[in-house]
């Protein structure tokens, strides 16, 4: 059960934490053409925002934002785009967004911080697109865990491997999915950033994940998140 558990927990650490290698550390340059990230923070208090680069298990603050009346901006130029971290002076929490270099915004809500609101950036509503359909299968998780308590306090091995039974099945479900959006996305950098995390799995399907990177696109092949799988491949 402890690994279905983990299972659980890193498809939503998917959302809070990337990693990435030597090659992506200075991402941020002097182009003409970059991203105005215009943001709006909701039912919680915070006078500094910070833009934070995510590098292995660590976020990094990069830039910050004076809060007016609730609004923030950011303007920066990104090599490739990837995902950032925003975190906060007065709040824990940690929001995780792609930066392209283009304008969009971001509305966040201390109700949802999980759940922002990002409009004027494809990447962003792509990668809400994956979020959305992965959270709606480990829904499947929560309701299972009550009868898996059930189960264990009564001793029902019986039912226990059952319950474990089905949870490999959601298990295989959410694997079987982010396969099959990676190659339904496979010119989009969003498909690079959900092979990376495939090879985070505790089960590797190494062959499955090779085949997959083939069908990337050379430019999301040597996006950031690229590189790593390619680097992975190569051991």
């Amino acid at each position: 059960m402890k690994k279905y558990l983990l299972i659980y927990l890193a498809s939503f650490l998917f959302f809070s934490c990337n990693s990435n290698n030597s090659k992506s550390k200075e991402n941020i340059t002097s182009k003409n053409n970059g991203f105005v990230l215009q943001g709006e923070i909701q039912n919680f208090d915070a006078d500094t925002i910070y833009l934070n680069k995510i590098i292995e298990n660590s976020i990094y603050k990069i830039d910050s934002s004076a809060v007016f009346k609730n609004n923030f901006t950011f303007k920066g130029v990104v090599n490739v785009p990837e995902r950032f971290a925003l975190t906060f002076n007065k709040n824990a929490a940690v929001v995780v967004l792609v930066i392209e270099n283009s304008t969009f915004k971001i509305v966040i809500n201390a109700n949802e911080i999980q759940d922002p609101i990002i409009t004027g950036s494809e990447l962003n509503l792509k990668l809400n697109e994956y979020k959305q359909a992965s959270k709606n299968i480990f829904k499947k998780i929560s309701y299972l865990f009550p009868h898996f308590q059930k189960a264990r306090l009564e001793n029902d091995a019986e039912k226990l491997t059952a319950i474990g039974n089905d949870m490999k099945k959601i298990e295989n479900e959410f694997t079987n999915y982010s396969f099959k959006f990676i190659e339904n996305n496979k010119n989009s950098f969003i498909a690079a950033m959900v092979l990376r995390d495939q090879i985070k799995a505790s089960d590797i399907d190494t062959l499955r994940v090779k085949e997959s990177f083939k069908i990337l696109s050379d430019e999301v092949k040597n996006s950031p998140d690229g590189l790593l799988v390619k680097d992975f491949l190569q051991q």
